[in-house]
């Protein structure tokens, strides 16, 4: 899609995506976990860096590792000799592209127009927004608040343009956010053009010819500019010159939710894996709850070392989205797993939901108590097994054995619907009749029960409601040869 040079543009930028998304797997470890684990703790404030293989360089780096000489851009041998202890994980650019991803789904919640600029930036259309909130100061007040509950670092600024909101990002390393044109521009022209996406190639041709800043590329002819780069670079030019729209594709969020984390450390107990099942549940919830969506099912991949994947499905008896109820039911079913190697990483998938329908139930319905029904079904589920768990349901069948039937308790299951055939059958069902061998008094009856010859188990009875003597109501029956049984109880 593409916009004209009036609208501002937001560029947030961040820095250290993976080693930010590192540290938060560590704010969900107890305090009780890291007084046990002194591995643990010291691995929590230790030096570390993302390295990338690629370039055999050092792009992410923490403040403790920044204290120890260590800088990004370094290679491994230097930064090894630097700190021989320095704590090293590989760059994964999927991991970051996860990261930003959902980073774009809650602010989706507060702005309409969002960018992905893999795989460490975002980019915000402001300008339809400033009415909203009352101009860029508010807008940008409700965007920051934001960020910094998704814990993760970022630099962010703006522009008339995209390339030149990101080039401003990039160079200044601090937040600047105005609408100022003359502001914006000042700023720009002190920004080096090593930043920008022209190409690299691109780049040393316009350096050796002295232009190094966006500024310099002012002074020189857009023509004479186009004459020593390709069309790509030339574009970026125009654009960061204001000369061009921006052209971009916004974000649409996905459908279904997927989030995969890698473990700091691997996992051997399945009670251990709470607290990171309760990190990536809440991102699960709140995917839900924008959507005003429930799920009956979820499915999770734990990640075992030198072993299959171990994939787990939970259900749910009634739609839910809240992690502390999915929380619950996954530790129930997992008391039973037992993992036959260490977990390093879990895959959580919902790949279904459905919308939560507006109800006009009256104040006094009797709608808690289903619910905390079908909740206890879920838990009993997950406890014993979807396949302990059964419901009952009419059958259409007169005889008062087969009246009745045991199904499974799925959310799919279609229980039949209506009455029962006989109103005066009782609460108690015995297995099978026995001989009556009490004496009792005919309260009410008879009511004849003639059928079943199809499947040549007739039964011609002629049932009564009777009274023991010690006042108990019983169902008793009798047969065509005059011999009595009991059948059941009334409660």
């Amino acid at each position: 899609m593409q916009f004209d040079t009036q609208s501002l543009w937001l560029y947030i930028y961040f820095p250290s995506l993976q080693l930010d998304l590192i540290q938060k797997q560590y704010t969900g470890i107890t305090e009780h976990d890291f007084a046990h684990t002194s591995e643990l703790r010291a691995k929590k404030n230790a030096p570390q860096a993302i390295y990338q293989s690629s370039s055999n360089q050092l792009i992410q780096i923490n403040n403790a590792a920044k204290v120890k000489g260590i800088k990004c851009g370094m290679g491994l041998a230097k930064a090894s000799l630097l700190y021989g202890d320095l704590q090293i994980f590989e760059y994964k650019r999927s991991l970051e592209e996860n990261a930003l991803e959902q980073i774009a789904q809650q602010l989706y919640i507060v702005t309409s127009d969002i960018v992905l600029a893999h795989p460490n930036g975002l980019i915000l259309r402001a300008q339809n927004m400033l009415n909203l909130y009352g101009g860029l100061a508010g807008y940008w007040r409700v965007i920051e608040y934001c960020l910094i509950k998704t814990n993760y670092r970022f630099i962010a600024s703006a522009a008339y343009s995209v390339h030149a909101a990101k080039l401003i990002a990039l160079h200044s390393k601090q937040h600047f956010i105005t609408k100022d044109r003359s502001k914006i521009q000042h700023i720009l022209d002190k920004c080096s053009l090593a930043y920008s996406d022209i190409e690299p190639k691109d780049l040393q041709k316009l350096a050796r010819v002295g232009m190094h800043t966006v500024k310099d590329l002012r002074r020189i002819p857009s023509a004479e500019v186009a004459g020593r780069v390709n069309r790509y670079s030339m574009n970026t030019i125009n654009e960061l010159l204001g000369l061009a729209p921006s052209k971009v594709k916004f974000y649409q969020p996905p459908s279904s939710f997927h989030e995969t984390i890698e473990l700091l450390y691997e996992i051997e107990n399945t009670e251990k894996l709470r607290p990171i099942l309760t990190h990536t549940l809440r991102n699960l919830a709140q995917f839900l709850c924008i959507r005003n969506a429930r799920t009956l099912q979820i499915k999770i991949d734990f990640l075992q070392r030198d072993a299959p994947c171990l994939s787990l499905t939970f259900n749910s008896a009634l739609p839910i989205y809240t992690h502390l109820d999915w929380i619950e039911i996954i530790s129930l079913k997992l008391e039973s797993v037992t993992l036959i190697a260490p977990i390093y990483g879990l895959s959580l998938h919902c790949e279904k939901h459905e919308t939560t329908q507006a109800s006009n139930d009256d104040l006094f319905a009797q709608r808690s108590s289903q619910i905390a029904g079908l909740s206890l079904i879920s838990r009993l589920m997950s406890k014993l097994g979807e396949s302990k768990v059964q419901g009952l349901s009419y059958a259409q069948d007169f005889r008062p054995e087969r009246a009745n039937q045991l199904v499974p308790f799925t959310s799919n299951t279609k229980k039949v619907t209506g009455v029962g055939f006989n109103h005066d059958q009782p609460g108690i069902l015995l297995t099978s009749p026995e001989v009556l061998t009490q004496q009792v008094s005919i309260i009410k009856g008879p009511e004849r029960i003639n059928t079943g010859w199809w499947d040549a188990q007739a039964i011609i009875r002629d049932y009564y409601i009777g009274q023991s003597q010690n006042g108990q109501r019983l169902w008793i029956y009798k047969t065509p040869n005059d011999q009595w049984y009991l059948h059941g109880f009334f409660t």
